[in-house]
């Protein structure tokens, strides 16, 4: 009897510290970040090729990983796309990513998904992505997919781009732990009051906003006001901060990733 209930025993011993893992956020590149609670994990802004001799693309390494589906990247339940301009999405790598893991669910504007069909998608990908469509005056749309609860609102990408799909991503994991992601959303204090009703309807442990919101009143302004969040880390810094974290930090007066790989504990 001792040698057959063991195996339950690892297994509830392994559950229960899965279950009391702080939630944590690892560094992609650029807007790029793995958001893991527990067994739960999802991937935003990860699969991209163009850096536009600016900002930087995942290394090797870290990309080698994500399609491999190794530690931290094993595991992971869904990925989320912002829009679609080349240093959040390229169809050449998402494609591969969703190939090598079968069992990723893929969340992304229809501009995304149309990109992904004209770059030759199979039919057998198709039922994993969930192509959303909405505009900056619609409501937010909620959607479940396992231990994911997904909130989502389309936010005008900065410097007037009106043709752009930017959404806001806001994903719950394991009913613990809220991140909100905005893509390139620009720091129009009116879109988002527009929204006010959905950004208080979650707290939100952590954001992830584009590093010139710190530069910008409007923009501390929303993420005061409407954001709320109990850790802001700022995203999409240039290259040229490799390796100057700790300066580029104190120089901007707020939280932001550098590094790939680098990584925050989000919640306990």
């Amino acid at each position: 009897m001792r040698i057959i209930a063991l195996p339950f025993a690892i297994a509830a011993h392994i559950g229960a510290a899965y279950a009391h893992d702080p939630a944590r956020a690892v560094y992609v590149a650029n807007a790029g970040v793995l958001v893991a609670r527990g067994q739960t994990k999802i991937l935003i802004d990860a699969f991209y090729a163009y850096s536009y001799d600016t900002y930087l693309t995942p290394p090797t390494a870290i990309e080698d990983a994500m399609m491999r589906g190794e530690a931290p990247y094993d595991g992971v339940d869904a990925v989320f796309v912002s829009h679609i301009h080349g240093d959040h999405f390229s169809p050449a790598p998402m494609l591969d990513y969703l190939r090598a893991q079968p069992a990723v669910r893929l969340f992304a504007p229809t501009q995304v998904v149309d990109a992904l069909e004209e770059a030759g998608m199979e039919d057998g990908l198709r039922s994993r992505i969930v192509p959303v469509d909405i505009g900056p005056e619609d409501n937010a749309r909620s959607l479940h997919f396992g231990d994911v609860e997904i909130d989502v609102v389309s936010l005008p990408h900065a410097g007037n781009r009106p043709e752009v799909q930017n959404y806001s991503w806001r994903v719950t994991l394991d009913d613990e732990t809220t991140i909100i992601h905005f893509g390139d959303a620009g720091s129009v204090e009116e879109n988002f009051a527009r929204h006010s009703k959905h950004f208080s309807a979650r707290e939100h442990d952590a954001a992830f906003p584009p590093y010139w919101w710190y530069d910008e009143p409007s923009g501390r302004g929303i993420l005061e006001n409407y954001v709320k969040a109990k850790q802001v880390i700022g995203v999409h810094i240039p290259a040229s901060a490799l390796g100057r974290g700790d300066e580029t930090r104190r120089d901007l007066g707020g939280d932001v990733f550098t590094d790939p790989g680098e990584e925050r504990v989000i919640s306990e």
